[in-house]
C-alpha cells in the first residue's frame, strides 16, 4: 500500500476488505463453474467452488462466499476505493515515493488502482520490459 510504504503522512487512503466464508456441502457440485458474480442482488460478490479448479473426486464440495467490507487498518486491503478526494492524496503520496531510489511501484495497492489479475500481469511484464531490462 503506498500510504503505508510512507508511513501515512498523508492520511489512510480508503481500501475495500473482503470477508471470506466457507462452507462445505454434501453433494458432489454446488455450482457449474469455479466462479459466479453476483453483482447485485445479494450480500455476497462472488461463490468459488474449487473442486472445478483443483478436481478430486469426492462426494463433498467446499465453496467460499466473498462479502465485501470496510477496509479497517490491520485488515488485508484488497481493493483500491476510489473518490474525488482520495485523487489527491494519492498524488502527493505518489509524489513523496520520488525521493526513494530504485522503487517500482506496481499493482493495485502500490499504484492504488484497479486491476483484473490478467491486466496487472500485463502491467508488471510492461514495466520489467520498460525499467529493468
Amino acid at each position: 500500500m503506498i500510504d503505508e510504504l510512507c508511513g501515512y503522512k498523508f492520511g489512510l487512503l480508503p481500501y475495500r476488505s473482503l470477508d471470506f466464508r466457507f462452507e462445505t456441502i454434501e453433494k458432489e457440485f454446488y455450482q457449474e463453474t469455479a466462479v459466479i458474480n453476483y453483482p447485485n442482488e445479494h450480500d455476497f460478490t462472488r461463490i468459488t467452488e474449487f473442486k472445478h479448479i483443483h478436481p478430486v473426486k469426492n462426494r463433498k464440495t467446499t465453496i467460499v462466499f466473498e462479502y465485501p467490507g470496510e477496509y479497517k487498518r490491520g485488515d488485508i486491503p484488497y481493493y483500491p476505493m476510489f473518490a474525488d478526494e482520495t485523487k489527491e492524496t494519492h498524488h502527493k503520496y505518489k509524489e513523496s515515493t520520488k525521493g526513494f531510489e530504485n522503487l517500482i511501484l506496481a499493482g493495485r495497492l502500490a499504484e492504488y488502482k484497479y486491476y483484473d489479475m490478467d491486466d496487472a500481469v500485463k502491467n508488471a511484464l510492461k514495466i520489467f520490459k520498460e525499467k529493468i531490462e
